[in-house]
């Protein structure tokens, strides 16, 4: 980044950029950046035209190194990359009125989507913190309910994911208990409540002392006497 009472040199030293490798074309490039910037202390605005113009005029330097020239990162270089001039000024416009400006793309899913599940009581707030953080720019509440939205990532989505996986877990364990075997070990005792109740009704006892019907043995029967009936002859 260009420095007051810096010359174009160490400018170039600073940012790791060879100049004795610097092409005529390449030079004169540079050098006007440097003036541009040293014109205006590096302020935001300043940057952002100084970055997107290295990026785009085809001088044939690395992402990196015109990061380093401008005084940003190599994060936001790459992101720079990728925008047009009118979304340049649009950036430069809602930083100096205070606006969140900024768009979440399909790469930015799954670094939210790691946040939410490890911060599951994340407020929109310090979802909003972690996007500035990461991605150095900020969005608006409608654009990030939208986004989250499309996705799968609000809240109630995110709940309904829990409880399914929370209930797959309770199957699995419920399975590996059953499928077990004990090794070596001692089988474990039947609960009373596996049996059946025994009956408390009574019923009819059938054992008491055998009758005797007689015996059918001669010499001890019951002698007996024959009356002979008179009748009239």
């Amino acid at each position: 980044m260009a420095t007051e009472g810096q010359t174009f040199e160490q400018w170039l030293h600073g940012a790791k950029v060879r100049p004795e490798r610097l092409s005529d074309e390449q030079r004169a490039v540079l050098h006007a950046t440097f003036q541009f910037l040293q014109g205006s202390n590096g302020d935001y605005p300043t940057s952002r035209i100084a970055s997107h113009f290295l990026l785009h005029c085809g001088v044939g330097l690395e992402v990196t190194q015109v990061a380093r020239l401008v005084g940003i990162s190599p994060r936001s270089a790459f992101r720079h990359q990728k925008l047009s001039a009118k979304h340049v000024g649009q950036q430069i416009h809602y930083h100096f009125r205070g606006r969140p400006y900024g768009k979440l793309l399909p790469r930015h899913a799954g670094p939210i989507a790691e946040f939410l599940f490890t911060h599951p009581q994340a407020t929109r707030a310090e979802l909003l913190d972690f996007i500035g953080r990461t991605w150095e720019f900020r969005v608006s509440k409608v654009a990030l309910w939208e986004f989250l939205k499309k996705y799968g990532l609000d809240r109630a989505s995110l709940e309904e994911v829990r409880h399914a996986a929370s209930r797959e877990e309770e199957e699995r364990v419920q399975a590996q208990v059953l499928d077990a075997t004990p090794s070596g070990g001692l089988v474990p005792l039947v609960p009373d409540n596996f049996f059946l109740a025994r009956p408390n009704t009574r019923v009819p006892f059938s054992c008491g002392p055998k009758c005797s019907p007689g015996s059918t043995r001669p010499a001890i029967a019951s002698p007996t006497t024959t009356v002979r009936c008179s009748g009239a002859s």
